[in-house]
């Protein structure tokens, strides 16, 4: 992930889009567990509110792997398919686990350029 990059994509400084990723990061992870337990119920009208969410999130911070993902679950779930999407939620839950990794290392270095 180029933190720096991703800011200028959607018009913020890198510190900024920082403060907006945490704050992403703390709802996505809430809403990845929802979405899943609302799978798991078959939760129809639940799980489209939470892949929604994610959706928009992911689609206004230009997390466009993230969108296009939460996107197919939302779109199965309003077409009245909830299960059977369990590949589909491994691949949104380890895409999203892995960029709080990248972004952990990204921050890690643009706080290292600022320190210097």
């Amino acid at each position: 992930m180029n933190l720096t990059q991703l800011a200028q994509n959607v018009g913020l400084e890198p510190e900024e889009f920082s403060e907006i990723f945490e704050i992403y990061a703390e709802t996505t992870s809430t809403d990845l567990e929802e979405l899943r337990a609302a799978m798991n119920a078959g939760d129809a009208e639940k799980a489209h509110e939470k892949a929604h969410s994610i959706k928009g999130a992911s689609g206004n911070l230009g997390l466009m792997e993230l969108y296009e993902l939460s996107k197919e679950i939302d779109d199965n779930v309003r077409a009245g398919k909830v299960r059977g999407l369990e590949g589909l939620m491994e691949r949104l839950t380890a895409k999203y686990e892995n960029l709080l990794e990248e972004f952990q290392r990204s921050s890690r270095a643009i706080q290292g350029e600022c320190d210097a």
